[in-house]
């Protein structure tokens, strides 16, 4: 099974994605397209689970984001970064609460800055050592931009330039 970085602990993956093998204690994630599209039946209840790649758009999802228990957000290669502003996005404009996840080329030193956009969960390159990826959230104490963790932001002292 796939280990992954939730909520600053090493766990046992439970989400299953297009081409895996179901387990038993396995939730699916789907494309958002699909879930967008599927009929109101189908999308009825909560607790689903979707992936969003660095092209798709967040305004279709906005109306179904309270049955979405997991959002994965895709970075498919080094370098790609629209799914930060995906993560604010989701946080900060249309309030998503769930669990909101990071999943691709992604290496240890940016999960500090992953987790300020606000995901609270991490699928990293396999070739990462997680106990040290898992370290790297602490790397940093202050912050001087907002973000969407609880990070304490660095005020400007007054009568500084």
């Amino acid at each position: 099974m796939r280990r992954i970085i939730r909520w600053h602990e090493l766990v046992t993956d439970d989400a299953r994605y297009a081409g895996e093998e179901a387990g038993i204690e396995t939730r699916p994630v789907q494309p958002a397209a699909e879930f967008i599209a599927a009929p109101a039946g189908q999308t009825a209840g909560s607790g689903a689970a979707i992936l969003i790649g660095p092209g798709d758009e967040l305004e279709p999802l906005a109306p179904h984001l309270a049955l979405l228990s997991l959002i994965v957000v895709d970075f498919p290669k080094i370098g790609e970064g629209r799914g930060f502003s995906q993560a604010r996005m989701l946080r900060q404009r249309y309030r998503y609460a769930g669990e909101l996840r990071a999943r691709g080329a992604l290496k240890r030193d940016q999960l500090f800055f992953l987790a300020r956009c606000g995901f609270d969960s991490f699928d990293l390159d396999p070739t990462e050592d997680l106990q040290a990826a898992l370290a790297a959230l602490n790397d940093f104490s202050v912050a001087y931009q907002d973000g969407s963790d609880a990070v304490v932001k660095v005020q400007r002292r007054a009568g500084s330039a």
